[in-house]
């Protein structure tokens, strides 16, 4: 097994090419402005994202406080494979949702990329420029998933139903 581990990510980085450079956390901050909505408002609509979102084991709400608008989750997330499809990338990130009147911030970081081979998962230590893009944009995406919802009035606790 271990052979075959290794022989798999030999010919990966042979056929991919890729020059690596050892990881170090990425961090990104957006700020939201969500005109005419409360923090109130933002907030509980912010958790209702969180609550829908993270309905597996591996994304967790580390910390809430509605009282300064805050959430503190994390998670795991699919961001590919290899071009033999063998090996599955994937991130572990941190989000932390800071909310006022009229707009969010979020602050997200990478921590660690991990790949799985077969049933085998391990923390990857270097990582290709493209790996970290493909990173970036997904934990970018995440927040435009908040922010979507966020506005939708369909999520309006105070609509007629």
């Amino acid at each position: 097994m271990k052979l075959r581990l290794a022989v798999i990510l030999f010919f990966s980085s042979v056929l991919i090419g890729c020059v690596t450079t050892p990881y170090k956390p990425i961090e990104t901050s957006e700020v939201i402005s969500i005109p005419a909505q409360s923090q109130k408002d933002i907030y509980n609509k912010t958790r209702q994202w969180f609550s829908q979102n993270s309905v597996s084991g591996k994304s967790v709400v580390d910390y809430e406080d509605p009282e300064t608008g805050t959430i503190i989750g994390n998670g795991i997330a699919d961001i590919g494979t290899d071009m033999l499809g063998i090996i599955k990338y994937s991130i572990n990130y941190n989000i932390r949702v800071d909310t006022k009147d009229g707009k969010f911030r979020a602050l997200t970081t990478i921590v660690k990329h991990t790949n799985t081979v077969s049933s085998s998962t391990y923390t990857v230590h270097n990582v290709s420029e493209k790996r970290n893009k493909l990173a970036t944009e997904h934990v970018k995406k995440i927040v435009q998933d908040i922010k979507a919802y966020v506005t939708n009035d369909r999520h309006d606790s105070n609509s007629n139903w």
